[in-house]
């Protein structure tokens, strides 16, 4: 039978590493907003002489701003749930291995 400790233990490995997931992915989606261009104060200034704003550039951040909301948004949905798959499939194969046990087996021939 399962005892508390190790059950809370297992627990709090998934909230842990689901918390590690977390931190990373949402890094990743607010690099990927700032990338998008967050409307900031000073937006509407002239641009400085001789800096010409170009479509390209605009238009290549927003793309891998985008991307990089995406990637964040994924690594933390799955590394959440990859974490919550591993340790408990660890703990029940632990749990598995503590309660079953063998026959000796026999040496005798038929």
């Amino acid at each position: 039978m399962a005892t508390w400790g190790s059950a809370f233990s297992t627990a709090f490995k998934i909230v842990i590493m689901s918390l590690v997931w977390g931190i990373i992915g949402l890094i990743m989606i607010v690099i990927g907003i700032l990338m998008l261009g967050v409307p900031y104060y000073g937006a509407s200034s002239p641009p400085f002489p001789g800096n010409i704003p170009t479509g390209l550039t605009d238009i290549t951040s927003i793309l891998i701003g985008g991307i990089l909301v995406l990637v964040g948004y994924i690594i933390l949905i799955l590394g959440t749930l990859a974490s919550f798959l591993k340790y408990s499939a660890e703990y029940y194969v632990r749990e598995f291995k503590r309660e079953v046990t063998y026959p000796p087996l026999s040496t005798t021939p038929y």
